[in-house]
């Protein structure tokens, strides 16, 4: 299985089930065997459910969120012409997600990192020349939460992986599309993004304080600025949506889908890795699935997500132990 991971994921999919530098381009980091980085990993996301429907079934939750922090650890194994095999694994990761009832109180909390431990466990990819992640193991360990964190961070930095791949210079704008692959009652949505490689300005990664949390380091450095918009378009007709998996089934749809999702990429100018990325996302669907016997259920879909995805430097050893240590 093969895919490229970008701006785009659809949320509410995944939870229903310095001065400009004198170079025109940025390098293409090279990662050696043993090497080890670090990045903070924060993701937080709401989705709320309205549902009307005349059949009986289990009152599924209304309102939901998830809020997910960890610090993510990634080397490198091995580097030959497919691509970089890179390990990762959470040194801390704390998960909470919470659903309920629409009117009632938010007392029902589930915890990821109580029902699914993250800890002692690797998730091995590689990276291909182009930023394309391929040969995924080990992600079916963690609970869904944790997966979706994992996936923020392999989002913004393949994106930026690929962004320096296609040697973009300063000022360049480009758009692209790509065909929404997560499963949808919705048929032909694709993302269209614009991307723009804005300016160059100082950044800096985040490091370990003594006060036990982080801070902004002091050490700048010149980095590009990536901003990109992505919108959620649907090429299916509002009054006919259905996909073929659902037809099969005997099941027929309409209804519409929408979103944006905003994000802006800091990256190394020397070294070409992500420094920092931030991402917002918005997006809506509204649709009724009807039986063959007439019989339909309809639902109305908004969600919302922030992230922020991190590099990390003076990190203390004792705060990354090997997994099994």
């Amino acid at each position: 299985m093969k895919f490229r991971y970008s701006t785009r994921a659809a949320f509410f999919f995944v939870w229903i089930v310095f001065p400009v530098s004198a170079q025109k381009t940025i390098p293409v980091p090279s990662f050696k065997p043993g090497e080890t980085f670090f990045y903070l990993v924060h993701l937080r996301s709401t989705r709320d459910i309205k549902t009307k429907s005349a059949l009986t079934f289990p009152e599924p939750p209304t309102a939901a969120t998830m809020d997910v922090n960890g610090i993510l650890e990634v080397g490198a194994l091995s580097t030959d012409s497919s691509g970089t095999r890179l390990r990762t694994w959470f040194l801390s990761l704390v998960s909470d997600v919470e659903s309920h009832p629409r009117g009632s109180k938010p007392d029902s909390k589930l915890y990821g990192d109580e029902r699914i431990s993250a800890a002692g466990k690797f998730v091995d990819f590689t990276l291909q020349p182009d930023g394309q992640i391929a040969q995924i193991e080990g992600l079916d360990q963690f609970a869904s939460e944790q997966q979706t964190a994992w996936r923020e961070w392999a989002a913004r930095f393949s994106s930026a992986y690929s962004f320096e791949s296609q040697a973009r210079k300063h000022s360049e704008k480009w758009s692209t599309e790509e065909p929404e692959n997560s499963p949808s009652p919705i048929a032909g949505l694709l993302w269209q993004q614009k991307s723009h490689y804005a300016k160059d300005e100082s950044c800096a990664p985040q490091k370990f304080a003594r006060s036990g949390s982080f801070e902004r380091s002091s050490a700048q450095e010149p980095c590009a600025v990536v901003l990109s918009t992505a919108s959620l378009l649907q090429k299916s007709s509002a009054q006919d949506s259905t996909p073929r998996d659902y037809g099969l089934k005997g099941l027929k749809t309409r209804g519409t889908a929408k979103g944006n999702n905003d994000t802006t990429l800091y990256i190394s100018r020397k070294t070409g890795q992500l420094v920092r990325s931030v991402q917002d996302a918005n997006q809506q669907m509204d649709v009724t699935i009807a039986l063959a016997d007439g019989r339909s259920v309809h639902y109305a879909i908004n969600a919302s997500a922030h992230s922020t995805v991190e590099l990390v430097i003076d990190l203390p050893l004792l705060l990354h132990p090997r997994p099994g240590d």
